[in-house]
C-alpha cells in the first residue's frame, strides 16, 4: 500500500553523536588512528594565560581540514555543512546542542594569530614523519614535478615594473670559483712569461622586467606552452617513490622556473625528515648542470631527460659531445687524439676554455668536419662542472631511468590530478604566498592523510597500535555518556 508522510510531529529523542556515527566511516579512521594534539604545543606561545577561553585551536585546524578532504574551498560552505553533517560534528567534538564556530573566527584566527607562523609546515612535517614511523614512505627514492594554480588575481589589474634579478647561491659558487681560477692561470701566465688570457667578468647589475598584478603581487604571469594564460602559483611537489605520500610541498610565483628552488628543497628533505635520498626522478625541465652537480656532491642519482642542444649554426662541425674527457689530466680529446688544454676562464658565462695548437688544427685530416673555413684552431667552452653533469646524465635511458620515469608520471601528475579534482588544488581563493602555501599544504595533507589511514588499516602487523586506540575510544565513550557536552580532545 502507498503510504504519505504529510507531516513530520516533534518528539523528544534521547541519542548520543557516539550513536548516529557510523562505524565504518574514513574520519572515525581518522580520528582514531592519527593524533592532533601536538598541536597544542605549537600554539601554546599565541595564547595567553589569562582572558576568555578561545576557540579550541585543534577545531579550527581540523575544520579547515575537513574543507581540503571533501573539497570544499569556502570557509564559509564548512561551517554550513558542520551545522548539518553528523559525522563533521563527530569528527570535531562539537555536540548537537553546542554551536558551530564562525566562517569569521577561523579566518580571523588564520589571519591574525596564525599568520607569521609556520603552523602548518610543521603540521605537514608532522604527518608526514608518522607516515615515516609506520613504513609508509621508504625515501631512497624521491620524485619531483610541478603544477600551476591558479591565483586569485584579474588579468585586468597588472601593470609593468623592472626588478633586479639577485644571483642564485649557486652562482655566487660559481663566481667565486671564477675568481680562484682567473688567479690561478694569472699565476701560470706570469711564471711562463706569456700574456694572460680569458675573459673579464660582467658586473653590470642585471634587472628585468616582469607583468605584476596588483591586486595579489605575489602571483606571476603563466607563460609555458598548452597551459592556461593568467596569473598562477607553481606548486612545487615532491614524493616518495615507494608509496606516493607527499614530502614536501613548496609554492612560488608561476615565473620561476621549476629548478631554481630544487636543490634547496631537496637539501630541506634530508635535513628536517632525514630522508636517506639515494635517487630523484625529475623531468627535463631540471636539466642543469647545477642540479646535476649538487646532486652529485650529496651522492643522489638523477633520472631526468635531457634537453637537445642543437648547435644549428654548425650543424656540420663535431659537436663536444664526442670529445673524450680525462679527468686527471683536465684535459679533453679529440677525435684524432691530440688534447685539447685548459687555457682561459670566462667569468661572464662560468665556463673553462680548452684549446688546442693551430698547427696540429692545420694538418689534421678532420679539420673540415670539426671546424668551420674561419677558425683556425678548434676551442671547447665547457662549463665548470661539465664531468658531473656528464656522470649524472649517463643514467638517461637506462632501465632504472624507465622505472623511475614511470613511477614519477603515476605518483606526481596522479597526485596532482587527485588534488585538482578532490582536495581544492585548482584556485586559490586568500592572497598572497604565505596563504598560496598553507593552501596547497592542507591539499597535500588532506591526501596523505587517505592513504595514511588506508595503509594502517590494511596493515596487519599494526594491530596492537590500533587496539591501543580502540581502548582509548571505549574510554572516551564512558565519559561522554557521563556528560553529553564534555569535548573529548584527548582523542585527536
Amino acid at each position: 500500500m502507498l503510504a504519505k508522510n504529510t507531516s513530520m510531529q516533534s518528539k523528544l529523542v534521547v541519542t548520543t553523536l557516539e550513536t548516529l556515527m557510523p562505524q565504518e566511516h574514513f574520519l572515525r579512521d581518522l580520528n582514531n588512528l592519527v593524533d592532533f594534539s601536538f598541536i597544542y604545543n605549537k600554539v601554546r606561545h599565541l595564547y595567553s594565560d589569562v582572558g576568555r577561553p578561545s576557540v579550541d585551536p585543534v577545531v579550527l585546524i581540523k575544520s579547515l581540514l575537513l574543507g581540503f578532504i571533501y573539497g570544499i574551498d569556502s570557509e564559509r560552505k564548512i561551517e554550513k555543512e558542520i551545522q548539518v553533517n553528523l559525522a563533521y560534528r563527530w569528527f570535531l567534538g562539537i555536540d548537537l546542542d553546542e554551536r558551530v564556530p564562525d566562517h569569521s573566527t577561523i579566518s580571523q584566527t588564520r589571519r591574525r594569530k596564525l599568520n607569521n607562523t609556520n603552523l602548518f609546515e610543521d603540521i605537514f612535517a608532522e604527518i608526514v614523519k608518522k607516515c615515516i614511523e609506520v613504513g609508509l614512505v621508504n625515501g631512497s627514492l624521491i620524485l619531483t614535478d610541478s603544477t600551476h594554480v591558479k591565483a586569485n588575481a584579474s588579468m585586468k589589474r597588472k601593470e609593468v615594473v623592472t626588478v633586479a634579478v639577485e644571483p642564485s647561491e649557486y652562482v655566487k659558487k660559481l663566481d667565486k670559483l671564477c675568481e680562484e681560477e682567473d688567479l690561478k692561470i694569472r699565476a701560470e701566465a706570469i711564471a711562463a712569461g706569456r700574456q694572460k688570457r680569458g675573459y673579464e667578468s660582467d658586473t653590470t647589475p642585471k634587472t628585468k622586467t616582469i607583468v605584476k598584478s596588483t591586486t595579489d603581487p605575489d602571483s606571476g604571469i603563466l607563460n609555458r606552452r598548452d597551459k592556461p594564460s593568467g596569473f598562477h602559483y607553481l606548486n612545487h611537489q615532491s614524493v616518495d617513490g615507494k608509496s606516493g605520500i607527499i614530502t614536501d610541498v613548496f609554492v612560488t610565483p608561476a615565473n620561476v622556473d621549476d629548478c631554481v628552488p630544487y636543490v634547496a628543497r631537496i637539501k630541506y628533505q634530508k635535513e628536517k625528515l632525514d630522508l636517506p635520498i639515494t635517487e630523484v626522478g625529475i623531468d627535463k625541465g631540471y636539466d642543469y648542470i647545477e642540479i646535476h652537480k649538487e646532486m652529485y656532491d650529496m651522492g643522489i642519482a638523477t633520472y631526468t631527460p635531457l634537453v637537445k642542444n642543437d648547435n644549428k649554426s654548425n650543424v656540420n662541425v663535431f659537436p663536444a659531445s664526442v670529445f673524450q674527457y680525462d679527468y686527471l689530466d683536465d684535459t679533453y680529446i679529440c677525435p684524432n687524439g691530440h688534447k685539447l688544454n685548459y687555457v682561459s676562464i670566462n667569468k661572464f658565462k662560468h665556463k673553462k676554455i680548452y684549446s688546442i695548437s693551430q698547427t696540429i688544427c692545420m694538418n689534421c685530416p678532420l679539420r673540415n668536419q670539426c671546424m668551420s673555413p674561419k677558425m683556425k684552431h678548434r676551442t671547447l667552452s665547457m662549463s665548470l662542472h661539465q664531468h658531473e653533469a656528464n656522470i649524472q646524465r649517463a643514467n638517461y635511458g637506462t632501465k632504472r631511468y624507465y622505472e623511475v620515469q614511470r613511477l614519477r608520471r603515476i605518483y606526481c601528475e596522479g597526485n596532482f590530478a587527485l588534488q585538482k579534482d578532490n582536495h581544492s588544488l585548482r584556485k586559490i581563493r586568500r592572497r598572497g604566498s604565505k596563504s598560496a602555501s598553507e593552501h596547497c599544504l592542507m591539499s597535500a595533507m588532506a591526501l596523505n592523510l587517505k592513504r595514511l589511514v588506508r595503509y594502517l588499516k590494511a596493515n596487519p602487523t599494526l594491530s596492537r597500535f590500533l587496539n591501543t586506540f580502540s581502548q582509548k575510544l571505549k574510554s572516551a565513550l564512558k565519559n561522554r555518556i557521563r556528560n553529553s557536552k564534555l569535548q573529548i580532545l584527548f582523542l585527536f
